[in-house]
């Protein structure tokens, strides 16, 4: 892995998708890929409105190491108490998030999972394209889905104390 070759193409990419000149050159001065995936998720929202870079170029460039970062593509990942976790491709999530938790998820393309929220975790989701989502809320936790058009909420439950909250937004991603 050639990381000026994979910092070239991101860049290149980036620009011809309008990125603002700042975070140009925050790619521009990147000094390795954990850099560059914390850009990824920190500018979700361009990152996703765009898809500047696609599962191709994660597979291509990054597949093998950015699941450290909570990005997983066509992967199965069963996580507890992660704080950001994205999943691209066919991923089949399971996740539980516990204690006083917050945490962020995004599931993205064809991904199925299952969240999981105990105790006083506080856990949003956002998801998208043909995303299938499992929700269950117990004792003091809270779980807020935003639901992009064409992603869904299979099933979801609520006991004890807890809360889910579930927003159908109107566009297909991030504005």
């Amino acid at each position: 892995m050639d990381f000026n070759k994979i910092k070239e193409e991101a860049l290149k990419r980036a620009i011809q998708n309008g990125i603002c000149k700042e975070w140009e050159e925050r790619i521009r001065n990147s000094q390795s890929l954990d850099e560059l995936l914390d850009m990824y998720i920190q500018g979700i929202d361009f990152s996703f409105s765009t898809e500047f870079l696609s599962n191709d170029f994660f597979r291509r460039n990054c597949k093998g190491n950015m699941e450290h970062k909570g990005i997983f593509l066509d992967d199965n990942p069963i996580l507890e108490n992660t704080r950001e976790v994205v999943c691209l491709g066919d991923s089949r999530l399971t996740y539980l998030g516990n204690q006083y938790l917050v945490s962020e998820i995004r599931l993205k393309d064809r991904t199925k999972a299952k969240i999981v929220a105990k105790d006083s975790a506080f856990i949003m989701v956002d998801i998208f394209d043909n995303v299938e989502v499992e929700i269950e809320a117990y004792d003091k936790s809270k779980i807020c889905v935003n639901v992009y058009k064409g992603a869904k909420v299979v099933n979801s439950k609520q006991l004890d104390n807890s809360y889910v909250k579930i927003v159908k937004k109107q566009t297909k991603t991030y504005k």
